[in-house]
C-alpha cells in the first residue's frame, strides 16, 4: 500500500470522513420493508471511496477495529436521525470481534445514545478473513445475543468458512451471496442451491435473505422458490435517504389491471382522519385527544407526506402522567409518532390489504393509513376490513367446487368476461383425465376423489396465481386461464409431473391396468390414467370478436384425447364471431 493511501486512510479515520448509505431489505409476503443494511462509503473521487478498498486498507494498516467501530457508531446515529422503520443491519468483520483491542459493550452504548432498542439491531457478520478462533467468536455472539441483538451471516457460500460458521454459531439470519442470485432465473443449479439453503434454514429455525436481486425475472424466480426476504437494485439502490415504502408495481409487475379495477378495494373502508403537521406540539395533540374521547389516533404528516400515527393509548400514558404536560407539552409531536403503521393505496384490493395486515411484522394492526397516491385519504380499521373479507369469502364459497374449493363455473365465466372486456390476450387450457371413470368404478369414489384432489393440487402448485386463474368445472374437468407468456412450458411440466406421480394412486396394482365395464356394458382393460389438455389461444386478432369458448375448448380437448398418452393440443382460433363466452363441462 503506497504512502498516499496510508495518509488518506489516517485522514478518513481521524476526521470521520465517511458517508452512510442504506439499502432496504424487503419482506416478500407483506410487501413491506423489514429493515435496512447500513453501508459505508469513503471520500468521493478517492481510491478509498469503495468500502472494500477502505476496509482492506484499514486491515493492512492495523486500524480495522478502529474503522469498524467508527462506522458502526456513524450508521447507528444516522439510522436514528432518519427515523427509519424496522431493523438495522450493521456489517461487522469477525476479525474485529476477536481483535486484541476489542472492548465489549460499545455497540450497546451507541444504541442507547441514539435512542434505539437492542431488538432493532442485527449484527451482520461479513467475512473478509479466515476465522480460526471460532470458539472465541461464539462467545462474542453469545454476548451480543444476551444484550438483545440478533446475528446474521453475510454472503453465505462465498466466504472462507461460511457453512462452518453457520453450523457453529447458529445465526438468526443467513444472507445468500449475490453470486447465487445473479441469473438465477436461467440457472437450475443456482435454483437448487437456493432451495437447499431454504430447507436447511427451516430445519435450523433460521431466516433467509437473498442479496443482489437486480431483475424482475430474478425476483419472480425467487418468489416462486419461496424466499422470504430480498435485497438488491431491483427494489432500491443504496442511498443516503432511503424510502420507507416501496411502489406496489415492484411486487406485481404483471398484476392484472382488471383485477385492480373490478375487485373490491380499500377505498370502501375509508374513514375520516384527524391529522396534524410534524411541527405540532405535544400540547396541541393532547388537546385534540382530550376534546375527542372517541378518537383512537392522529395522523402526522410533513407537508403532503404521511409519517405515521400518534396512538391515543401510548400518547396518553405519557401526556396524562404526573408532570407529563410540563415536561413534554412544548416539544414537537414528532418524537411520539408510531411509524410501524401500514400504509396502503385506496385502489389496493381488499384481499391484498388483508394479507399484508394480518401477516405484518411488528406493525400496529388495529388501524391503517389509506393514501390517494402520496396524499392522505383517511384511515381504515382492521375490524371493517375483516368484515368485508368475510363477506367476500362467503360469496366465493357459494360458487366453489366443494371437493377442491377451486372456483366453479360462475367465477370461470366471470373471469373470461373480464378478459374480453379488458382486451387482453390469454390462453384457456382445458384439463381432462383419460381413463378416470374405470379407475373410479374399480377403486371406488373415495379413491377417485383423491385423484381429483391430486390433480387440483398439481395445477395450483404449478400455476402462477399472481397472473393466472385456475377453476374446477366439475368431475375431472379443470380450466386454467393463462396470462403467463410461458404457459406452454408450465403445461408440459404439469404433464410430466402427472405421469411421474399418478402410478402411486393405483396402490401397486400390477402394471396399473384394470378391468372395468365400458359405456356399452362390455368388460375391457384400461391402462394407467393420462392427462389431456386442450389449449385455446386467444390472440389480439380476436379481441373484438365474441367467441364461443365452450365449442372451441371442446374441439381442443377432443383433439388432445386423440393423441396417445398425456398430451397437449393447441387450437388457434379462427376469426369467427359466435355469441357465448362460457366454458361448460363437455362429455
Amino acid at each position: 500500500m503506497d504512502q498516499q493511501t496510508v495518509t488518506l486512510l489516517h485522514t478518513v479515520i481521524e476526521q470521520q470522513d465517511i458517508k452512510i448509505h442504506f439499502q432496504p431489505i424487503v419482506h416478500l409476503q407483506t410487501r413491506q420493508i423489514y429493515g435496512y443494511e447500513g453501508l459505508t462509503r469513503g471520500p468521493v473521487n478517492t481510491v478509498l471511496h469503495s468500502p472494500t478498498r477502505l476496509f482492506e486498507a484499514a486491515a493492512r494498516a492495523g486500524r480495522l477495529a478502529e474503522l469498524d467501530l467508527m462506522c458502526r457508531r456513524a450508521v447507528i446515529k444516522r439510522f436514528a436521525q432518519l427515523g427509519l422503520p424496522g431493523r438495522l443491519f450493521i456489517n461487522v468483520d469477525p476479525f474485529s470481534l476477536v481483535h486484541e483491542h476489542f472492548r465489549e459493550g460499545r455497540t450497546l452504548e451507541f444504541i442507547e445514545q441514539a435512542g434505539l432498542q437492542p431488538s432493532q439491531l442485527i449484527i451482520e457478520l461479513t467475512e473478509t478473513h479466515p476465522v480460526e478462533d471460532v470458539q472465541l467468536m461464539q462467545q462474542a455472539m453469545l454476548h451480543y445475543r444476551e444484550m438483545g441483538f440478533r446475528v446474521a451471516l453475510d454472503d453465505l457460500g462465498a466466504g472462507y468458512s461460511g457453512l462452518k460458521l453457520w453450523s457453529e454459531i447458529r445465526p438468526d439470519i443467513v444472507k445468500i451471496d449475490r453470486h447465487f442470485i445473479h441469473g438465477v432465473d436461467q440457472d437450475r443449479t443456482k435454483q437448487q442451491f437456493v432451495t437447499t439453503i431454504l430447507k436447511t434454514a427451516t430445519a435450523l429455525g433460521c431466516r433467509v435473505i437473498t442479496e443482489g436481486v437486480e431483475t424482475d425475472r430474478e425476483y419472480a424466480t425467487l418468489r416462486k422458490i419461496g424466499v422470504e426476504m430480498l435485497q438488491g437494485y431491483y427494489f432500491c439502490r443504496p442511498t443516503e435517504v432511503p424510502p420507507v415504502t416501496l411502489p406496489s408495481k415492484l411486487f406485481r409487475k404483471e398484476m392484472r389491471s382488471y383485477e385492480v379495477e373490478e375487485s373490491p378495494t380499500v377505498e370502501m373502508l375509508i374513514r375520516p382522519a384527524v391529522s396534524v403537521q410534524a411541527t405540532a406540539t405535544v400540547l396541541e395533540v393532547g388537546d385534540i385527544f382530550t376534546s375527542t374521547p372517541e378518537l383512537e389516533s392522529v395522523v402526522v404528516g410533513h407537508e403532503s407526506e404521511v409519517l405515521g400515527l400518534v396512538l391515543r393509548r401510548e400518547f396518553m400514558n405519557i401526556y396524562a402522567s404526573l408532570y407529563g404536560k410540563e415536561l413534554y407539552g412544548k416539544q414537537p409531536i414528532l418524537r411520539f409518532i408510531n411509524r410501524n403503521v401500514m400504509q396502503v393505496d385506496r385502489r389496493l384490493p381488499l384481499e391484498e390489504a388483508s394479507y399484508r395486515l394480518t401477516t405484518s411484522l411488528d406493525f400496529h394492526t388495529d388501524e391503517f393509513i389509506i393514501l390517494d397516491g402520496c396524499c392522505l385519504a383517511g384511515k381504515g380499521r382492521l375490524i371493517d376490513l375483516l368484515h368485508e373479507i368475510t363477506k367476500l369469502q362467503v360469496n366465493r364459497a357459494r360458487h366453489a367446487n366443494p371437493l377442491t374449493m377451486l372456483p366453479g363455473n360462475v367465477p370461470i365465466q366471470e373471469q373470461l368476461q373480464k378478459l374480453f372486456r379488458q382486451n387482453v390476450p390469454f390462453t384457456v387450457c382445458y384439463f381432462d383425465l383419460d381413463n378416470f371413470k374405470p379407475f373410479n368404478d374399480f377403486f371406488g369414489f373415495s379413491r377417485g376423489d383423491k385423484v381429483i384432489r391430486f390433480l387440483s393440487e398439481l395445477l395450483v402448485a404449478n400455476i402462477d396465481d399472481q397472473i393466472d386463474f385456475i377453476g374446477h368445472i366439475g368431475g375431472d374437468d379443470f380450466v386454467a386461464i393463462f396470462r403467463s407468456p410461458n404457459w406452454r412450458q408450465t403445461v408440459e411440466r404439469i404433464l410430466v409431473q402427472f405421469d411421474d406421480s399418478i402410478g402411486g394412486l393405483y396402490n401397486d396394482h400390477i402394471g396399473c391396468v384394470i378391468c372395468a365395464t365400458d359405456r356399452e356394458g362390455r368388460q375391457r382393460q384400461y391402462g394407467q390414467m393420462t392427462l389431456s389438455v386442450g389449449a385455446v389461444v386467444v390472440s389480439p386478432s380476436q379481441w373484438h370478436c365474441p367467441i364461443d369458448l365452450s365449442e372451441e375448448a371442446s374441439i381442443a380437448k377432443h383433439h388432445a384425447k386423440d393423441i396417445p398418452g398425456s398430451s397437449l393440443y393447441i387450437h388457434e382460433l379462427q376469426a369467427v364471431a359466435p355469441q357465448d363466452t362460457s366454458v361448460d363441462d363437455q362429455p
